[in-house]
C-alpha cells in the first residue's frame, strides 16, 4: 500500500488546479490599487510559477495588511502545504474556515495537510466537511476516497470514488483509485467468506466469476462444477457453467446445461436465447428458431435475438421474415459486433429476395462500419 507521501506525490498535480490559485478572485495584473490584493496577486502569480517560498511570502505580507483576510490564509496554507511545513498550514488553513466557514478548499488542503502527519480520521474528518460544502468537488471525494484506503475502510472508499468517478468518468486519477477501492474491498470480502466455510458454494462462484473476469474459463468451468456439487438445483450456477463452455467450444455441454436451466426454471431468457443461437449456429436451425420465438415472448435481450431468429430463418430458407427480423434488430440498439452481423447478413438476404437497392446500401453500410473499428479507423 503506498504511504501517505506516495499518495501525495500520485495525485500531487490536482492539488494546486488553477480553479484554486485563482480561489482569491484577483485579475492577475501588474497595477492592482489595494496593497492587500496586490499581494494576493502577486502570491497567486507565484504560485502558479511554482515559486512556492515567495507565494508564501507574499501572501504573509497579504496579512499584515489585511489581518483577518480568509483568503489570504488559504493561499498561505496552500503554500506551505507546497513546503511541506505541515503543522503552519494546518494553523493557516484552520485559521481561513474560521474567518470563512464557507470558503471553498479550505478544508480539503487541511485535511490533505493532517493526511500526510497520519492524523487519519481527523483528515477523513476534514474531506468530509469540505464535501458538505462542495458535494460535486471530484478533487475532495477522491481524496476522501485516498485516505480511507490508507486507513483500511475500503468499502468506504468505494462509495466517494464511485460518486468522483461518474463526476469525472475520464479522469485516470480517480478510475485508479475506484478500482484500487473496489478490488481491496472484494479481496476481504472473498477472505471472509473463505473463513467461514472453504469448500461452500458460495466461495467456489465466487471464485470462478473471478477466473471468468480473468479470461480463464476452464478453471471457471471447474469452479461452477464445485458450486452445483455443493448445492444443486440453483439455475444461475448451470447458467454461468454454460455461459464458459460456449467459450470454450463445448457446445453440447452448454446446451445440457441451458436444458437444466430450463428444467429449474421455464421459460428461462438467457437459457432459450442461448439454445436457440446455439442451434442456429452448429446444430438444427429449425429446432433453434423455436427456441428464439420463445425467447422473444420471455422478453430476452431483444437485439441479439433479433439477429440469431433472422439468421435461423435465413437458413430455413424463410427470407421474407428473416429480413423483418434483421431489420428490427437494427432499431433495438444493437452492440457494434452484432450490428455488423446485422449488415451482413441483411446483404445477403436482400440479394436472396431481389432487393438489389437496399442489398447495396446495406453493403456500404457494413463497410462504413468496418472501416471505423479497422486499426487507424474512426472511433
Amino acid at each position: 500500500m503506498l504511504n501517505s507521501s506516495q499518495h501525495l506525490h500520485a495525485f500531487r498535480g490536482r492539488t494546486t488546479k488553477g480553479a484554486l490559485l485563482l480561489a482569491f478572485g484577483l485579475p492577475v495584473s501588474a497595477q492592482v490599487a489595494d496593497p492587500a490584493d496586490r499581494w494576493m496577486n502577486q502570491g497567486a502569480t507565484a504560485m502558479r510559477q511554482g515559486n512556492i517560498p515567495e507565494a508564501e511570502q507574499d501572501f504573509q505580507r497579504a496579512l499584515t495588511v489585511s489581518p483577518h483576510d480568509a483568503d489570504a490564509y488559504l493561499g498561505l496554507g496552500m503554500a506551505q502545504l507546497r513546503e511541506g511545513k505541515l503543522d503552519l498550514a494546518v494553523q493557516s488553513l484552520t485559521r481561513a474556515s474560521e474567518l470563512k466557514p464557507t470558503i471553498p478548499s479550505a478544508h480539503m488542503f487541511r485535511g490533505i495537510a493532517l493526511f500526510q502527519m497520519n492524523s487519519i480520521d481527523a483528515a477523513v474528518d476534514q474531506l468530509k466537511e469540505e464535501i458538505k460544502l462542495q458535494p460535486k468537488d471530484t478533487e475532495a471525494l477522491t481524496w476522501l476516497g485516498i485516505i480511507e484506503i490508507q486507513a483500511g475502510r475500503p468499502e468506504d472508499a468505494c462509495g466517494s470514488l464511485d460518486q468522483a468517478a461518474k463526476l469525472s468518468p475520464g479522469d485516470q486519477n480517480v478510475l485508479f483509485y475506484q478500482v484500487r477501492a473496489h478490488t481491496l474491498a472484494a479481496q476481504r470480502a472473498f477472505r471472509a467468506l473463505y473463513k467461514i466455510n472453504p469448500d461452500s458454494w458460495y466461495v467456489h462462484r465466487a471464485q470462478a466469476e473471478i477466473d471468468s473476469e480473468a479470461h480463464q474459463p476452464d478453471k471457471a468451468i471447474e469452479e461452477y462444477k464445485a458450486a452445483i456439487k455443493a448445492r444443486p438445483g440453483v439455475p444461475d450456477l448451470y447458467e454461468a457453467l454454460a455461459d464458459e463452455e460456449q467459450k470454450v467450444g463445448r457446445s453440447l455441454d452448454a446446451t445440457n446445461d441451458y436444458q437444466t436451466v430450463l428444467t429449474l426454471h421455464p421459460n428461462d431468457p438467457i437459457a432459450l436465447f442461448n439454445l436457440g443461437k446455439i442451434q442456429v449456429e452448429t446444430g438444427d436451425p429449425t429446432q433453434g428458431v423455436a427456441y428464439l420465438r420463445q425467447a422473444v415472448e420471455a422478453h430476452a435481450a431483444p437485439a441479439p435475438t433479433d439477429f440469431y431468429l433472422g439468421l435461423g430463418l435465413s437458413k430455413l430458407g424463410q427470407n421474407e421474415e428473416a429480413a423483418t427480423w434483421l431489420e428490427r434488430a437494427l432499431t433495438n440498439s444493437p452492440s457494434d459486433s452484432i450490428l455488423q452481423s446485422v449488415y451482413y447478413e441483411l446483404v445477403r438476404v436482400y440479394q436472396k429476395l431481389g432487393r438489389k437497392d437496399d442489398s447495396e446500401r446495406a453493403l456500404e453500410e457494413l463497410k462504413r462500419l468496418k472501416a471505423q473499428t479497422a486499426p487507424g479507423g474512426q472511433p
